[in-house]
């Protein structure tokens, strides 16, 4: 299945977040880009919600600072030449079917033609943060739109924290796809590291703000990357 996995000549990823494809999928994306695939990244929202209250970083200058922490992290992927896209949907407040969900939809269609992707990672459709099942039904919505039949693998980023029974995979519904990213943990663990809007090392004046646990970094860049792959 690994082998399968890294013959892929062209992969895109689907991050809801800036920081989610470095969590979900960074080792894989690592792996992607040592034997020479085609990567896309499209980065679903602006991420510019994490701090609301800070007043050194307004929303567009933290949006700002994520898609250049993204850069950072994809370079030490070995990904420093993927083609990225920022649709800049608002964090954790999209709303499917307005104006900017459609224009997302349209420039998110035109970039998978670009990339042709043979794998697609995708987060997890029930993955219990919302922006993570919006980034999901968009990601369906585009490879429809496209005419695109890649193969599709769900990561999951909050499942195992914060997921209800009803959120984990049902009997049946998917095979699972285990991938050892021990070769790619150090470029990972970096990538990772990139992100330090969303590690606490940056924002000084929201303390109710969002951080990253040391129990979640570690947990999600430990052990193998884990993917869904639905049951025709």
């Amino acid at each position: 299945m690994t082998a399968d996995l890294l013959s892929a000549r062209s992969a895109l990823v689907v991050a809801p977040h800036p920081d989610d494809e470095s969590l979900g999928c960074g080792g894989l994306i690592a792996a992607l880009s040592e034997v020479g695939a085609t990567l896309g990244v499209l980065f679903v929202t602006d991420g510019g919600a994490s701090h609301p209250r800070s007043r050194a970083w307004p929303r567009p200058r933290l949006a700002m600072r994520r898609a250049e922490e993204a850069a950072t992290a994809l370079a030490a992927l070995g990904a420093a030449g993927a083609a990225r896209l920022h649709l800049d949907l608002p964090d954790a407040g999209i709303e499917p079917g307005d104006p900017a969900w459609r224009a997302a939809l349209t420039g998110a269609t035109a970039f998978v033609a670009a990339i042709r992707p043979e794998i697609v990672l995708a987060p997890w459709r029930r993955d219990p943060h919302c922006d993570h099942r919006h980034a999901h039904a968009l990601t369906r919505e585009v490879l429809a739109r496209g005419g695109c039949e890649p193969r599709l693998l769900e990561y999951a980023i909050w499942l195992d924290e914060l997921g209800a029974p009803e959120d984990r995979p049902q009997p049946g519904e998917v095979d699972v796809v285990s991938l050892d990213v021990a070769p790619w943990r150090v470029h990972k663990r970096i990538a990772v590291a990139a992100h330090r809007s969303q590690l606490g090392q940056i924002v000084d004046d929201d303390p109710d703000g969002f951080a990253l646990s040391a129990r979640t970094v570690t947990r999600l860049t430990s052990g193998p990357e884990i993917y869904f792959e639905a049951r025709a």
